[in-house]
C-alpha cells in the first residue's frame, strides 16, 4: 500500500478577500462619518459656550459700570457713563486719609463708552479701546430717562451654522435694563 501525502495548502480564496474588504471598508467609512459628526459636534458646543460668554460678559460689565456711574449719556449709539475712581461701601466716592496725609483716590473720574465696531462689541476706558465680545450684529442703546435706568440690547449673530446663508436664525438678542443708583437724581 502506497501512502500518498498531498500537500496541505491553506489560503484565502478571492471570495473571502472580496468580502472582507468590503467589511472593512463599510466600517471604515462608518468611524469616519462618527469622527466628523463629531467635530460639527464639537464645533456648535464651542460656539454656543463662546458666545453666551461672551453675552454674559456684556451684560455684567454695562450693568456694572452703569450701577456705578455718576452719569450717563448716548449720542449715535455710543453708551458714555462716567464713574467715579473709588467708592467707599456705601458706593461714594472718597478720600483716604492714611497717617493724617489725604490721598486723594476719589477725585477725578473714569469715562467709560460702549458701542460696537465692525462685529466687535467694545469697551473703551479713558481711551484704551478692548473688545468683549465677537460675533455681535447690532447694539442698540434707549435713551429713556438716563437720570434712573439704561436699556440696551445686543444681538449676537449665529456663529455655527450648516446653512450658506445667513440661515432661519437671525440670532440672540440679550436685554439689559440697567438701575443707575448713583445717578444725580438719586442724591
Amino acid at each position: 500500500m502506497k501512502l500518498s501525502i498531498k500537500p496541505f495548502r491553506s489560503g484565502t480564496t478571492l471570495v473571502q478577500m472580496m468580502m472582507a474588504l468590503a467589511c472593512s471598508t463599510m466600517i471604515l467609512a462608518a468611524i469616519l462619518a462618527a469622527s466628523i459628526a463629531l467635530q460639527r459636534s464639537f464645533a456648535a458646543v464651542e460656539g454656543y459656550s463662546r458666545s453666551e460668554g461672551d453675552q454674559l460678559r456684556a451684560q455684567d460689565y454695562i450693568a456694572m459700570d452703569c450701577r456705578r456711574s455718576t452719569g450717563v449719556a448716548v449720542a449715535n449709539n455710543i453708551l458714555t457713563l462716567t464713574v467715579p475712581n473709588y467708592y467707599d461701601n456705601s458706593g461714594n466716592p472718597i478720600d483716604v486719609i492714611c497717617n493724617g496725609t489725604t490721598f486723594a483716590y476719589g477725585a477725578g473720574s473714569t469715562t467709560i463708552k460702549y458701542y460696537q465696531s465692525a462685529s466687535n462689541f467694545v469697551r473703551e476706558v479713558n481711551g484704551v479701546k478692548k473688545a468683549i465680545a465677537t460675533n455681535v450684529s447690532t447694539f442698540t442703546v434707549t435713551p429713556q430717562d438716563l437720570t434712573s435706568s439704561v436699556s440696551a440690547s445686543i444681538t449676537f449673530a449665529p456663529s455655527f451654522s450648516r446653512l450658506p446663508g445667513p440661515g432661519p436664525i437671525a440670532g440672540t438678542t440679550v436685554y439689559s435694563n440697567t438701575f443707575l443708583r448713583n445717578a444725580v437724581a438719586r442724591r
